[in-house]
């Protein structure tokens, strides 16, 4: 399968996207547990809650995993036209 990403920027936007939808999963179900109500429908709230956002949680970090390792190597050097687009002339320094 060819690499999905064109950039390295590409991969790591969304690796972001997959911390944040992974963290909000986590604070959804940290939520129903504090202000649901101790009761039957509160329990049966929460159920629904986990039963919901787990595995959302579990797909996004495995899709957060698989993007990591198809991120782009990093290029470094005068070459790096990626990194340096729209940032001008490199800067010359002085040799003695």
């Amino acid at each position: 399968m060819p690499n999905p990403f064109k950039t390295r920027v590409q991969c790591i936007a969304f690796l972001g996207v997959c911390v944040a939808v992974g963290f909000s999963c986590a604070a959804s179900i940290a939520v129903a547990e504090i202000f649901m109500p101790e009761n039957a429908a509160g329990q049966q709230g929460v159920a629904t809650f986990y039963r919901t956002f787990t595995p959302m949680a579990v797909v996004w970090t495995l899709l957060g995993i698989w993007a990591h390792a198809c991120m782009p190597p990093r290029v470094c050097g005068p070459d790096d036209t990626e990194s340096r687009e729209g940032a001008g002339p490199l800067p010359q320094t002085a040799t003695r």
